[in-house]
């Protein structure tokens, strides 16, 4: 066996170098130029920043024991040191501003700190909402079989990406200085709880009709597990609007004969959970 360590290509050993010389360029040409050259410095040292800082995780973390792991396990290895350095790029930016509140600098740091804090919180949202294993197995019993498993429609993702789109909208149209600071508002206030919300419902929903039960597992920090059984449930029904019926989603309501009810927002297809659920009930709401 061969241990001779690995020769660094050119990219390898230089790369990080480029990255901190380009990343400190960018925050001098946002201190020194103005107007939207200014502008394009700052973005490009918010994008910059936290790349630098992923790279040097990875260069710096023992590669030997990572070789061995699965590829299943490499990516959201990946997926951490992603979720790390924008956090730390966040954390970084934003107590340095604070040390120099009052000056250029500190005012720009400050900026690149909150700009990058909604996509901190959702690089750290998608990282632990991936590292855990589903629930639903679990909750089986003996010889009880999964006949259908519902999945989340990519379209839980449209109102951040609209709202996203009205910020550049706002940016790059002729709407001056009101519109940057109603931009810069919607995408440190309103967006990181529209795609928090879309993330949760994506990445932590699990709907399974077994041959006996509905289970449904949400939520992201606490999650909340809902069995019933199929006898005891009363009426399904779906709830789309125009865009629903076109990509073909929606939200599912489920009550049971106790009068407990049961919202799952998202749905792909949802007329078959609600055939699998409630055969004899078509309504559509």
């Amino acid at each position: 066996m061969n241990d001779k360590p690995k020769k660094r290509s050119f990219w390898s050993r230089w790369l990080p170098h480029i990255l901190f010389w380009s990343t400190l360029l960018s925050l001098m040409g946002s201190l020194v130029f103005l107007g939207r050259a200014a502008l394009f410095s700052l973005t490009l040292f918010i994008v910059l920043f936290p790349v630098t800082l992923i790279v040097m995780l990875v260069r710096w973390w023992p590669s030997r024991p990572c070789q061995s792991l699965p590829n299943s396990r490499r990516w959201k290895r990946r997926l951490n040191f992603t979720s790390a350095g924008v956090l730390v790029a966040a954390a970084i930016n934003v107590f340095s501003g604070l040390n120099f509140f009052g000056t250029p600098l500190g005012t720009t740091l400050l900026v690149a700190g909150t700009l990058l804090l909604p996509a901190a919180m959702v690089a750290a949202l998608v990282s632990f909402s991936l590292s855990r294993e589903e629930v639903t197995e679990d909750l089986l019993e003996p010889d009880e079989d999964i006949l259908f498993r519902a999945d989340t429609h990519w379209a839980i993702f449209l109102p951040p990406i609209q709202l996203l789109t009205l910020c550049i909208l706002l940016l790059l149209g002729p709407f001056g200085l009101g519109g940057e600071v109603i931009a810069a508002v919607v995408y440190v206030v309103i967006v990181p709880g529209v795609m928090a919300r879309a993330l949760a419902i994506f990445l932590n929903t699990e709907v399974s009709v077994t041959d006996r039960r509905l289970i449904t597992v949400t939520g992201t920090l606490l999650r909340r597990k809902h069995i019933v059984d199929l006898e005891n449930i009363k009426a399904a029904g779906v709830s789309r609007g125009r865009l629903g019926r076109l990509l073909d989603y929606g939200k599912v309501g489920i009550i049971d004969r106790d009068g407990n009810s049961i919202k799952l927002p998202g749905i792909a297809d949802p007329s078959s959970l609600q055939a699998m659920l409630d055969p004899t009930h078509s309504a559509t709401l």
